[in-house]
């Protein structure tokens, strides 16, 4: 078991995952749906806790995850040049440095190369219970087919999506993808569980 700290759509997932012997975005790229054991939801809307024994979420419905647990065997890592970028993914804003070998361009290297883009030194900035939250990690991976945008910057914005001028047609411009992936809920199945919404009131 590991550690499993992601970003959904509509809320923050904690808890527990099995992942074996390998990594865990290994673990991404092969399982459709995730099993997390002890789970905590954590609403964006009204920042409310909910907890759980078990949560099913599919694999698709998550923005991006905190790397944790295994990593890759030594030997096989290359020597690699950095290049600091930006990406939109969901409700979040996410800056980091994405990695390219020496001869190639590590945008489209990543992503030309997997579904899952590993960034480095990274930074998600989003709100939560109407309050701005920063919060930084080793390494982040971002579901490439969640992202409305992706370009590189040669300084990070200080700004959230709601705080810059015209967001967020703005802030998509001059991106290296820019295809957007309806958002989805988790619906509840057997031991599945969605996140908290806020009670609307009597007719």
């Amino acid at each position: 078991m590991i550690e499993f700290d992601a970003y959904a759509a509509d809320c923050r997932v904690h808890g527990q995952v099995e992942v074996g012997e390998g990594r865990l975005s290994d673990h991404l790229d092969h399982a459709a749906e995730l099993l997390v054991r002890d789970a905590r939801l954590e609403g964006l809307a009204d920042g409310r806790m909910v907890a759980m024994p078990e949560l099913t979420v599919a694999r698709d419905e998550l923005c991006a995850v905190v790397a944790s647990g295994p990593r890759g065997e030594t030997a096989r890592r290359l020597h690699t040049q950095t290049r600091l970028v930006e990406a939109e993914v969901g409700p979040y804003l996410v800056v980091g440095r994405v990695h390219g070998t020496p001869t190639s361009q590590p945008l489209g290297v990543a992503l030309r190369r997997q579904a899952w883009v590993p960034l480095t030194e990274a930074t998600v900035m989003y709100r939560c219970g109407g309050s701005d939250v920063r919060e930084e990690m080793t390494t982040l991976l971002v579901n490439r087919d969640r992202m409305r945008s992706f370009r590189a910057v040669e300084q990070a914005s200080l700004d959230l999506l709601w705080e810059k001028p015209g967001a967020p047609k703005d802030a998509a411009r001059d991106a290296t993808s820019s295809a957007e992936t309806p958002r989805k809920v988790t619906r509840p199945r057997a031991k599945k569980a969605h996140p908290p919404a806020s009670p609307k009131p009597p007719a």
